[in-house]
């Protein structure tokens, strides 16, 4: 992976305001040897730490005092994914701006595509080049991710039990409940593309995604 993604912020050490993340681990801290040196005192000398690897960009809280936050949400130790434009607080002093060049050709691909299309490293889904906004819940993303790697062929009752409801008894899963979640799965891509359909009901509680071209 190419280095394509930095940060942008209010003029620190030199008076810089870009940081081009160079590396695989990059520390931010307030003071050396963090890779972004923040020289503000609420910020912790091992603040944060922004890793990159195969799915793409994630930062973490480094139980720092006075918190990280993405987008005005605190975060923790886990793994937060950074998307393109994300804002980056830091213990409430201040903000950086998280920019990768590779997201944003990927969002400029998916706009010409037509269809459904699920990205689950992301947890993101589109249709017809529109991301589906608020995002789906993991009950409805899982169904769709199945229908999605199913391309257009049918998927029997048995195949949405196991994606959806992996931990219990199939058998107490009953066909209202599948059909609820199809209902509400169906109304969430009409509401981002309502020119057509986008979900098919085949007998025996079959579903698959209908083609573009159909």
């Amino acid at each position: 992976m190419t280095n394509t993604a930095w940060l942008t912020g209010p003029p620190l050490d030199a008076q810089q305001t870009e940081w081009l993340l160079e590396k695989d681990d990059y520390l931010i801290g307030r003071e050396p040897p963090a890779d972004l040196v923040v020289p503000l005192s609420r910020v912790s000398r091992q603040h944060a730490r922004i890793i990159r690897d195969g799915l793409g960009y994630a930062i973490r809280d480094l139980d720092s005092r006075n918190g990280t936050f993405i987008n005005g949400k605190p975060i923790g130790a886990d793994l937060q994914p950074l998307k393109d434009g994300d804002q980056i607080g830091l213990a409430g002093t201040i903000a950086l701006r998280f920019h990768d060049a590779s997201l944003v050709a990927a969002a400029e691909q998916l706009d010409s595509r037509s269809g459904v299309w699920v990205d689950e490293s992301v947890q993101e889904a589109w249709v017809d080049g529109r991301r589906v906004e608020p995002p789906l819940s993991p009950a409805q993303l899982a169904l769709l991710a199945l229908l999605y790697r199913a391309a257009g062929q049918a998927v029997a009752r048995s195949q949405i039990v196991a994606a959806v409801w992996p931990d219990v008894n199939p058998d107490s899963v009953s066909g209202h409940a599948i059909e609820a979640l199809t209902q509400r799965l169906r109304a969430r891509l009409r509401e981002t593309q309502p020119e057509r359909e986008h979900l098919e009901v085949l007998r025996g509680q079959q579903l698959r995604l209908v083609r573009p071209e159909q």
